[in-house]
C-alpha cells in the first residue's frame, strides 16, 4: 500500500466520520425539535382542557343560580305571598286600635320587606334584563339600583359597541357586579365609574372608585375575601382575558379588564 493510498483511505474515513457526525447532529436536532413541538402540543391540550373545565364550571354555576332563583320565586315567594294574604284576612277580624292589630301590621311589613329581599336576591342570581334586553340594559339597571343619596355610580358606554355573544355578556355582567359590590361594601366608595371601550382589538372594562383601597396580595391570599377576585381571574382565563388591579390601601382603586375581541373559539366554550 502506497502512502497516497493510505492518505486517501484516511481522507475517506474522515469524511465518513464527519458525515456520520453531521447526520447524528441533524438527527438530534430534529428529535429535540419534535420533542419541543410535542411538549408545546401537550401544553396547548392541557390549557384547552383547563379552559373547557373552567367553562363547564361557570356554566354549572349559572345553571345553579337559575335553579335557586326559580325556587326563591316559585316556592319561597309564593309561600310568603300566601302568608301575607292570610294575615290580611286575619287582620280584618281584629279591632282597629287593638295591640293585636298593631302586631299584625308589623308582621305584614316584615313580610313585605322579606318579599322585596327575595325578589332582589332572585334578580341578582338571574338578571332577567340581561337575557331579554342585553348587557347595556342590565348594567343600566344595576347602576340604577346601586345609586342613592350617598353613592353615585356612572356607566360610560361607547356609541358603536354591541356585544354579540350572550355568554360573554354574562361574564362581563358578573365581573362588573362583583367589582361594584366590592367597591361599595368593602372599600366604602361613594363615586364609582364603569367604563367600556375598545383598544387595539381588545375589549376593555375599567372600574374606578374613590374608596379606601386594599392590599391586593393580602386579599388574594385570603380564602374568603379573595374568592371574588380569584373568580374574576378564573372567568377571564377561559377567554384568554386579563385583569390588572391598580390598588393600594388608603386610595381609590382602578381595575382594568382586557379581553381579546378576535377569540370566537374561546367564547364558544362558554355556550
Amino acid at each position: 500500500m502506497t502512502l497516497q493510498t493510505a492518505n486517501d483511505g484516511i481522507l475517506i474515513a474522515t469524511i465518513a466520520m464527519l458525515l456520520m457526525a453531521i447526520f447524528i447532529i441533524i438527527f438530534v436536532a430534529y428529535y429535540q425539535q419534535k420533542q419541543a413541538q410535542h411538549q408545546i402540543m401537550v401544553k396547548e391540550l392541557q390549557e384547552r382542557h383547563r379552559q373547557e373545565l373552567m367553562a363547564a364550571m361557570f356554566r354549572g354555576q349559572e345553571a345553579e343560580r337559575r335553579r335557586l332563583a326559580q325556587d326563591l320565586h316559585d316556592d319561597i315567594g309564593t309561600m310568603l305571598s300566601v302568608a301575607k294574604m292570610t294575615l290580611n284576612q286575619l287582620e280584618r277580624h281584629l279591632e282597629r286600635y287593638s295591640p293585636e292589630r298593631a302586631q299584625a301590621q308589623k308582621t305584614r311589613q316584615l313580610l313585605d320587606d322579606t318579599l322585596k329581599n327575595v325578589r332582589r336576591i332572585s334578580r341578582d342570581l338571574v338578571p332577567t334584563t340581561l337575557e331579554r334586553f342585553g348587557l347595556l340594559a342590565a348594567l343600566e339597571e344595576l347602576v340604577g339600583n346601586a345609586n342613592n343619596d350617598l353613592i353615585n355610580v356612572q356607566l360610560e358606554w361607547p356609541e358603536k359597541f354591541d356585544m354579540t355573544a350572550p355568554a360573554l355578556d354574562v361574564m362581563l355582567y358578573r365581573i362588573v357586579q362583583e367589582l361594584v359590590n366590592n367597591a361599595i361594601r368593602h372599600a366604602g366608595a361613594t363615586h364609582i365609574t364603569i367604563r367600556f371601550f375598545i383598544h387595539e382589538k381588545e375589549l376593555r372594562l375599567a372600574v374606578l372608585d374613590d374608596g379606601r383601597g386594599f392590599d391586593i396580595d393580602e386579599v388574594i391570599q385570603s380564602k374568603q375575601r379573595g374568592l371574588g377576585l380569584r373568580n374574576i381571574e378564573s372567568r377571564l382565563s377561559v377567554v384568554n382575558g386579563h385583569v390588572t388591579f391598580d390598588v393600594a390601601p388608603g386610595r381609590g382603586s382602578r381595575i382594568i379588564v382586557q379581553i381579546p375581541l378576535e377569540n370566537p373559539k374561546l367564547v364558544a366554550l362558554l355556550t
